[in-house]
């Protein structure tokens, strides 16, 4: 196959069906000529602020221990810190359906991929062998083990996600340095 070659007619035949589209909406053409602009604007902003983003990410490996409660898991925590083998008390107590009758171990995963508590702590952790202290999140409590870390080429998904998150961080520092309110009418608007 090769690419068909984009003629000023076949734009300006996609254009007047576009505006076609937006014209019945209610938006003039000068509205419609804004929006793709703006959005140009957009996509131009957002590939310079993430223009720095490494295509490789930092993946751990790591096990854990899913309990209940923080009583429990400070029992289990000391008992592992005291030498019990940390896969077979993952085997006996987890409560994860998943890993736990694996010893509790999860696998290679990157940034983004665990709730934010369990990976803050999974993440914290320096040393393979490093076990965390018990970490509370919406699916219970954790023991976390770090078994090893690496650098990996991120998938599309995750490159796009980790530019993502550095766009939305530059964005959250130049509200906090601003002065400015946003009123919120939309909400108060629409039914």
């Amino acid at each position: 196959l090769t690419p068909t070659p984009y003629t000023f007619e076949g734009y300006q035949k996609e254009y007047e069906t576009s505006l076609a589209f937006y014209l019945d909406t209610g938006l003039t053409e000068e509205g419609f000529r804004f929006l793709f602009e703006s959005q140009s604007y957009y996509e131009a902003l957002y590939d310079e602020v993430t223009a720095d983003t490494p295509a490789i990410g930092e993946e751990i490996w790591a096990r854990h221990i899913l309990v209940a409660d923080m009583v429990t898991a400070n029992v289990i925590y000391q008992k592992v810190l005291g030498g019990e083998d940390f896969g077979a008390l993952a085997v006996e107590v987890s409560q994860d359906p998943g890993s736990g009758v694996n010893g509790g171990d999860l696998g290679w995963f990157g940034r983004g991929a665990m709730v934010a508590p369990f990976e803050e702590a999974a993440f914290a952790l320096e040393n393979v062998g490093d076990i965390s202290e018990p970490i509370q999140s919406d699916f219970g409590v954790h023991i976390i083990q770090l078994l090893g870390r690496r650098e990996s080429p991120r998938s599309e998904s995750e490159y796009q996600r980790a530019k993502d998150l550095v766009f939305q961080a530059w964005l959250a520092d130049l509200r906090a340095e601003s002065d400015f309110e946003i009123f919120d009418i939309w909400q108060k608007l629409v039914p």
